[in-house]
């Protein structure tokens, strides 16, 4: 089946074998969880791949790998996310990480790709305002918009410094998603509408508030539902618990997608078939997922109707 992948980050989705190679040792238990505890636990997996992407070649080579695994993983049009200031610290400017970046993916004209660019939950207001000013000025030049990240447990989203962020971004027309509803409940999502978010970060937790839900369904507004990656950092850890098919039964507007591949060790097509063996997820169901991907990617409305036309002529090829 062919896929679209919305929450994918960038350095959570390194190549295993060529950070071995640069680091001329077996790094796979560095950067893939086997168990952590909580979400910060699991954000542990990524100090080894910020250490690596600090410069133009590695950022472009690393780019390039997770484009070549999202055609394996037929995935057609995926919008990947990082935090470019996190790659500054040998003297790259955000730029040229985000033109490193872009080269790379762009070698592999097989996919559509587009960036999303991270806010830090645990940056200040001035780097975070850095962030919007960069995405604006990259934005439709391989930028499509821009995301809250990190520890949401330990940095609320209702906060006033980012009701103010994304204020500014909402001014300028940016496209924006806020990871919320992961390991903090329905008032993460609540403040996320309120700010005027686009689409929803993992979301999951939206199941504990009916006023929630109506309100994702009257706004048309998806959430990016990451499963294993939900289980690794403990936001679940009962199969039965998790509410993926209960918010697709509500109306929904669910998106499938990996979180961090290689954090999670995972793929979309692994993401789709633990859906169908735990949750009893059709084929059809999966397809609904990536008609409302198409639906709510960051891209213009001419290049929607072409995903949505491609999903469907995929679609009706395999019922054949």
């Amino acid at each position: 089946m062919k896929k679209i992948e919305l929450h994918c980050h960038f350095d959570g989705s390194l190549d295993v074998g060529f950070a071995s190679r640069l680091m001329q040792e077996d790094v796979a238990s560095q950067m893939i969880c086997t168990g952590a505890k909580s979400l910060a636990e699991y954000l542990e997996k990524f100090t080894l791949p910020i250490q690596l992407l600090q410069t133009e070649s590695n950022l472009e080579q690393f780019s390039y790998l997770l484009a070549k695994d999202l055609v394996r993983d037929e995935v057609i049009y995926a919008e990947i996310r990082f935090c470019p200031l996190l790659h500054t610290s040998q003297g790259l400017t955000p730029n040229q990480v985000i033109a490193a970046v872009l080269r790379g993916l762009r070698r592999v004209p097989e996919v559509k790709t587009n960036l999303i660019l991270c806010m830090m939950r645990n940056f200040s207001f001035s780097e975070n305002n850095q962030i919007i000013n960069v995405a604006l000025e990259w934005l439709r030049r391989g930028v499509c918009g821009i995301d809250l990240a990190g520890d949401e447990a330990n940095y609320p989203t209702d906060t006033p410094d980012f009701a103010e962020l994304f204020r500014r971004a909402g001014i300028s027309r940016i496209p924006f998603t806020v990871h919320a509803g992961e390991a903090d409940g329905p008032e993460s999502i609540k403040a996320a509408l309120r700010f005027g978010a686009w689409r929803i970060g993992h979301g999951v937790r939206a199941i504990e508030s009916d006023g929630v839900i109506s309100r994702l369904k009257s706004q048309k507004i998806a959430i990016e539902v990451c499963p294993r990656s939900n289980f690794d950092t403990g936001a679940y850890q009962d199969v039965k618990q998790y509410p993926v098919k209960k918010l697709l039964q509500k109306g929904v507007m669910v998106t499938v997608n990996t979180d961090n591949r290689t954090v999670s060790n995972t793929s979309l097509e692994q993401e789709y078939q633990l859906l169908k063996s735990e949750f009893g997820f059709t084929d059809l169901d999966l397809f609904f997922c990536n008609m409302h991907a198409a639906y709510s990617a960051f891209i213009s409305a001419g290049e929607k109707v072409a995903l949505l036309e491609e999903l469907v002529r995929d679609f009706e090829s395999l019922r054949k």
